[in-house]
């Protein structure tokens, strides 16, 4: 006699898992869309003086907050190859914003550069953060 718990094959329940995280950062997909879509909205009905400040930074707050929840979720359901891969992606992004950044204020102190852009090195960092995981992906290591 056997037991249908244990019958179920190890690519089954690899596909079980890897659905619940597809799902589960679908989920913290629609919920960051929806909190930046609010505070975008909350922002501009504070430049209209139609809310006062405390609610924008309540919404502020919550994305702040969301942000942490999901990533604890997210590091506790990847496996371990898959947060390797996500821990050397950010290591390479921030490795990049150590040497970018003040590259840049150098060169900009002696006329060399305009003024710093931080969406241009907030972007940058993104870039080569998620380029850094595409060629993990891809096995380059």
């Amino acid at each position: 006699m056997t037991d249908s718990n244990y019958a179920a094959s190890g690519e089954s329940r690899l596909k079980t898992r890897r659905n619940r995280l597809w799902r589960f950062c679908a989920i913290g997909v629609a919920i960051a869309a929806a909190i930046g879509f609010s505070t975008g909205y909350v922002s501009e009905m504070y430049e209209a003086d139609m809310v006062p400040g405390w609610l924008l930074v309540a919404a502020w707050a919550l994305g702040v907050v969301c942000f942490i929840w999901f990533s604890w979720g997210y590091y506790r359901r990847v496996d371990e190859l898959d947060l390797l891969d996500n821990l050397w992606c950010c290591l390479v992004g921030l490795n990049f914003y150590i040497v970018a950044l003040p590259s840049w204020w150098l060169f900009h102190d002696i006329g060399l550069a305009p003024q710093i852009d931080h969406f241009v090195i907030y972007f940058a960092t993104m870039i080569i953060a998620f380029a850094a995981y595409g060629l993990r992906k891809l096995g380059v290591r």
